[in-house]
């Protein structure tokens, strides 16, 4: 993983063609208006769908575990041996239509993070972009890696929930300036067309 910038100053780039991680390139002029616009956002996924879809989103638990470091993690440079990490899957869900409007995967660095946050983020119930905006803590979203899938894999439980073409953009979320999170979400591409 390289860990390039995108979209750091602008929603817009002169060049529509963006190179994943595997070579394939992805055309985002060819996306829906709303799709490109959840992929290079900073804020909260969960607050922009429910109001374009104008219904509730529900964050549905798929894995909350608790581990601890023992190697590097790409986009975590301030993690140590030893340092509790928090992995999470969620879907994001209507609450009326019951439509998967996405997944995400996040990597949490809980030493970087108030107790009462990490404490929240263990319980699942809330996403995360939620729970920091409620909490007024301030980050910033650095967009490092959007991602083309044909189709989900077999192997992934929580991709496998989605089916058809995938886009994904990975970012990292920065607490007091440090990496702390580090979130991958996946969208279905036909329910945005």
């Amino acid at each position: 993983m390289s860990l390039k910038s995108y979209f750091r100053s602008s929603g817009y780039t002169r060049e529509s063609l963006i190179q994943t991680e595997a070579g394939e390139f992805i055309e985002l002029s060819a996306l829906s208006p709303f799709l490109r616009t959840l992929l290079i956002m900073d804020g909260t996924v969960t607050k922009s769908l429910s109001a374009w879809f104008w219904e509730p989103i529900t964050v549905e638990p798929q894995l909350n575990k608790l581990d601890v470091a023992s190697a590097p993690i790409v986009g975590l440079e301030d993690l140590q041996d030893g340092d509790t990490v928090l992995h999470r899957d969620v879907i994001l869900r209507g609450s009326h239509t019951r439509h998967l409007f996405a997944c995400a995967r996040s990597v949490v660095s809980l030493k970087h993070l108030p107790k009462n946050i990490s404490d929240a983020l263990k319980k699942g119930e809330m996403g995360i972009g939620e729970l920091l905006r409620e909490n007024d803590v301030e980050t910033y979203r650095d967009i490092f890696e959007i991602n083309y899938y044909l189709s989900s894999s077999e192997d992934d439980e929580l991709l496998c929930q989605l089916s058809g073409e995938i886009i994904s953009r990975s970012y990292r979320i920065r607490v007091k300036g440090v990496p702390a999170i580090i979130v991958t979400e996946y969208f279905p591409i036909d329910l945005y067309r």
